[in-house]
């Protein structure tokens, strides 16, 4: 690993203006961007107030379809292009492979897979190494910013561009408002009325090594220290009561920055405004900090509204526009504090002076997906790196074409996935889970993950459930679900969407499911590359679980799921569920397989992805007897598919188990995204 992380570049677009100064501006004057609604008619909802981007911005020219797409494209390359332009950062003059992206998006497209909006970025920005899309509702670009973190404390990239971009639509505002969670005066966090207020906008970081940044001579506005990530295992869309998660997301975004509770001192929270969600982020965090209620916290959300994907990175980009001038962003609309809210909100309009050396940034998502970031304004100066904890496989479980598990699948000839899952019943798997409300991509990812939990060829003992965590690959949030949705609006209208289907359109649905369903609450994630999404969250997974000590296990998972309904769908492939269970700790580290290294490239790389793992690894022993490729699971070349990538692992584990290899090479390279490789040894 190298030394700490820096940020040297932002940019943010919201309704208080493009760019970072108007943002300042606004919040040191104490104005908000909730305004009435101006781009759909709102008089068929009760609410009628949202933080719309306004008709000024323009933005630059996008040539895709559907007009939302475009439009959260050039939220997005608005906030991007400004965060590089004052990195100095320009791929054209630097190697372009050695920049890569991180994306958080919440909904960013309900009309195509989302990580082609991330492609489409990368095209007009030029840049040419690994991208990721991070989907877990409205903590995406938070997590998004920590998982570039590690990319490139990992040395994979020089250059990370990280954060989100979202758009207001009818039907997002119509999902939830059909919740009942939106306020119908301005979102005032903390205070009354309950309720938020939706936004919309992008925000974007640049992230390099320090050390590299003080030599190129930019400016390194902040530093990321550190950031944690959990599940609640509660509830598709309500918050943890106890707010166990937040709690879990903040103390490990501490133990990471290597500071303690006393250390903090500010913290931009969630703060939706909703009843449930405030009084129990205020709880998770406060328990956190070791009861430090004097703790000053605000929430953004009463001047930008709840933007929902891109909430966490205008969130972060605030804090360290305050932090830099020595200033504590005001909670806009606070008239006096209801029940279970912080005792030091900064009361708006106007912002606090304060010095303080570090900032928590925390949001939480429907799914239970809690991510929390610390900003300091000096570099950490840990010492030497963490050395890296062995990272074994502890067991996998499959859902396919052929039925459940490896066996089934062996049986058929060990190929891809091509056709519908047999139907089957959770109760062969664990009848202890109870599958009722389950959509398909949810049924089988957890089906696959119980198997992965309990194989008897894994390693025992895992460690305590609750800390165990889940990344997931997919390509798609569940078309059962989106076409529910969808059937909702046709039925019923705006005014009446199904809020069961609303809630499960996002792309870590099948995740949160899982994790509740199973009692996990580490760290929780659900990225898409397109094809290669399984390997890339078993990388992801990985990484995670070999520079955290309190976290036991991780479940690498991936799952696709076909369109029964859409004439598109015929020949285009199977579905299935595929989950790898890795684990770390003396108890582990003598079992099993293991993961000797793992590499990430940009498109087309795939041989750089090889020499990344292979150095990882140490650089020594012997070459790998067997390689296992992507293209060999695949059953039809250019349709996006999470498992195939996932299959090969399970190949190469299958053949390591028998005696067949002694090291096995894994590798993904069919996507635009980005290329992978793993060595796994016997």
């Amino acid at each position: 690993m190298r030394g700490d992380v820096a940020v040297t570049g932002m940019g943010a677009v919201s309704a208080l203006g493009e760019g970072c100064a108007p943002l300042l501006d606004a919040f040191v004057s104490g104005r908000g961007g909730i305004d009435r609604i101006r781009r759909f008619d709102t008089s068929g909802f009760s609410v009628h107030l949202a933080a719309e981007v306004g008709a000024w911005f323009e933005g630059p020219p996008v040539a895709i379809d559907p007009d939302e797409d475009a439009r959260c494209v050039a939220l997005a390359l608005s906030a991007a292009r400004e965060a590089m332009a004052e990195a100095r950062l320009d791929p054209v003059a630097l190697p372009s492979h050695r920049v890569g992206m991180v994306f958080g998006t919440s909904l960013g497209s309900l009309t195509r897979p989302v990580h082609e909006l991330a492609e489409w970025m990368a095209r007009e920005l030029r840049i040419d190494g690994p991208l990721m899309t991070v989907c877990t509702a409205c903590s995406s670009s938070t997590g998004a910013i920590g998982l570039a973190r590690d990319l490139v404390t990992s040395g994979t990239v020089d250059f990370v561009l990280a954060g989100g971009a979202d758009v207001l639509t009818e039907r997002v505002f119509a999902g939830f408002h059909a919740l009942g969670v939106l306020s119908p005066e301005r979102c005032a966090p903390f205070s009354m009325p309950f309720g938020t207020s939706l936004g919309e906008g992008a925000g974007f970081l640049v992230l390099e090594d320090a050390e590299w940044a003080r030599r190129r001579g930019v400016t390194r506005l902040a530093f990321l220290s550190g950031y944690g990530l959990s599940a609640d295992a509660f509830h598709e869309t309500s918050p943890d009561p106890r707010g166990r998660g937040v709690e879990m997301a903040v103390r490990a975004a501490l133990v990471d920055a290597d500071i303690g509770a006393g250390d903090v001192g500010y913290v931009n929270a969630h703060g939706s405004g909703t009843e449930a969600n405030d009084r129990s982020e205020w709880q998770g965090i406060r328990r956190a900090l070791d009861g430090l209620g004097t703790v000053p916290v605000s929430s953004s959300k009463g001047a930008l509204g709840h933007t929902q994907g891109a909430a966490g990175a205008l969130e972060t980009v605030v804090t360290i526009l305050a932090m830099r001038r020595g200033l504590m962003p005001p909670t806009l609309n606070f008239s006096g504090p209801r029940p279970y809210a912080p005792e030091d909100p900064i009361a708006g309009p106007e912002p606090r002076s304060a010095g303080y050396e570090h900032a928590i940034c925390v949001n939480a998502a429907f799914g239970g997906a809690n991510a929390a970031l610390v900003v300091s304004r000096s570099p950490r100066s840990k010492g030497p790196a963490p050395r890296r904890r062995p990272v074994v496989v502890a067991g996998v479980g499959l859902v396919s074409d052929r039925g459940l598990g490896i066996a089934a699948w062996e049986a058929g000839g060990r190929r891809g996935t091509a056709g519908p899952v047999p139907p089957f019943s959770l109760a062969e798997v664990d009848p202890r889970i109870d599958p009722h409300g389950l959509d398909a991509s949810s049924l089988y990812l957890t089906a696959a993950a119980a198997l992965a939990l309990s194989d008897p060829e894994g390693a025992r003992p895992l460690g305590p459930r609750k800390l165990g965590g889940l990344v997931l690959g997919s390509v798609r949030a569940s078309p059962q679900s989106t076409d529910a949705f969808a059937k909702s609006i046709e039925n019923g209208g705006l005014s009446r969407v199904s809020t069961a289907a609303f809630a499960r359109i996002v792309l870590n649905a099948p995740a949160g499911f899982c994790s509740k369903l199973l009692g996990l609450r580490g760290p929780l994630t659900a990225l898409t590359v397109g094809t290669g999404s399984g390997l890339a969250a078993l990388l992801v997974a990985a990484e995670q679980l070999s520079l955290r000590e309190d976290v036991p296990f991780i479940l690498g998972g991936a799952v696709d799921e076909l369109d029964t309904g859409a004439e598109s769908e015929e020949g285009s492939g199977g579905e299935g569920a595929a989950c790898v269970v890795l684990a770390s700790g003396p108890e582990a580290a003598p079992a099993g397989p293991r993961l000797t290294g793992w590499g990430a490239a940009g498109r087309g790389r795939v041989s750089e992805a090889i020499d990344r793992a292979v150095a990882a690894s140490g650089g020594c022993g012997p070459e790998a007897d067997g390689r296992f490729d992507e293209r060999d699971y695949a059953t039809l070349a250019g349709v996006p598919r999470a498992v195939p990538s996932s299959l090969a692992f399970v190949a190469a584990l299958s053949a390591l188990r028998r005696g067949e290899v002694r090291r096995a090479l894994v590798t993904s390279d069919m996507g635009d995204s980005v290329s992978l490789a793993v060595l796994v040894d016997a």
